[in-house]
């Protein structure tokens, strides 16, 4: 009974979420969490888009909205199928608050409503200029235009950082983009400890 009432609260949560036409602007300790998370990811997971590095690669102004969604239940006898391939910004909320780390949940059931909050963020988000001046810096519109007309590229986007209920625990997904052939995912997790953001864990998500 508990799980269905559950199901309930998150599905009219997501709900109201999907009506609400004006989107969630961030407050200046989230838009600095944001960035924090931003040069974390960079610097921990050794991303090449520094501009002091000779093979630099490029790196998303914009960071993209993590859609979170609720599966549909399955009917009584309907035929079980597998999930969906995972997909760059989007992420159900299953996955999110039935992932452990070390046997430890990482976000609980009390995040869920906040979680879903994420789906009102804007869509799109412009790294600071501190963070900016230090690395190569691209545009989702001029990679793929790059594509089109048959010219190398190598870049990689990010999406917009999702939050506990306390903000101490964060989610974003990476990706990198290196050709037909080439690419990958990332998930990643963060934690803020003694007022800095580190990776906990990550994880491929996808690999081309």
């Amino acid at each position: 009974m508990g799980k269905i009432l559950l199901i309930l609260l998150i599905s009219l949560s997501f709900t109201k979420c999907k009506n609400n036409s004006n989107e969630t602007e961030f407050n200046s300790s989230k838009i600095k969490d944001i960035n924090e998370i931003v040069s974390t990811v960079i610097l921990e997971d050794s991303l090449r888009v520094l501009k002091n590095d000779n093979e630099s690669k490029m790196f998303c102004e914009e960071l993209t909205k993590l859609n979170i969604y609720i599966p549909e239940k399955r009917k009584e006898n309907e035929p079980i199928t597998p999930p969906p391939p995972p997909s760059f910004n989007s992420i159900s909320i299953e996955n999110l608050i039935s992932y452990k780390i070390e046997s430890q949940m990482f976000f609980t059931i009390k995040d869920s409503l906040g979680l879903l909050q994420n789906n009102l963020n804007p869509e799109k988000f412009k790294i600071e200029k501190k963070i900016a001046e230090k690395i190569n810096l691209t545009t989702k519109e001029k990679e793929i235009n790059k594509k089109e007309i048959g010219q190398s590229y190598n870049f990689y986007e990010m999406t917009i950082p999702i939050f506990s209920l306390n903000n101490r625990k964060a989610y974003v997904q990476l990706s990198n983009y290196c050709g037909h052939l080439c690419g990958h995912g990332e998930a990643i997790y963060l934690e803020k400890i003694n007022g800095k953001w580190k990776i906990i864990q990550k994880y491929r998500t996808w690999i081309s």
